[in-house]
């Protein structure tokens, strides 16, 4: 129907989730969020051109990729909370999703990549 939402669809990354298959992996999502990757896409908030969401105090960027017939897909992977949008942090420590000590623990992309492994890329 016309003015219908066009739907999303959570889509592991190759860079990202398990089985890593990418030539040039990245810091690897945490075994749990997979199971709920796509609640965590149909909650997350538009950021710029990426969507952010949380969840156990960790931060999630998904990034669209293509349109199929079906919907958005939509990868997504954990990001640091310096490289998240700083009004979405406040928001989510004013309704206790997260606490100032998440944001502490996972703030830069090496605490990411100490506490689910896979590798820094890029900047």
């Amino acid at each position: 129907m016309a003015g219908e939402p066009v739907k999303r669809i959570y889509k592991p990354s190759p860079r990202h989730c398990e089985p890593i298959t990418a030539e040039s992996p990245g810091v690897k999502c945490p075994k749990w969020s997979v199971d709920i990757a796509q609640e965590l896409l149909d909650a997350a908030e538009p950021v710029g051109n990426t969507l952010q969401a949380t969840r156990d105090g960790v931060g999630f960027v998904a990034r669209f990729e293509r349109l199929t017939e079906a919907g958005e897909i939509w990868p997504g992977y954990p990001e640091s909370r310096d490289r998240m949008d700083g009004r979405l942090k406040e928001k989510w420590i004013a309704s206790r999703l997260v606490s100032r000590r998440d944001l502490r623990t996972y703030r830069t992309r090496r605490q990411i990549r100490d506490a689910f492994g896979g590798r820094l890329v890029g900047g």
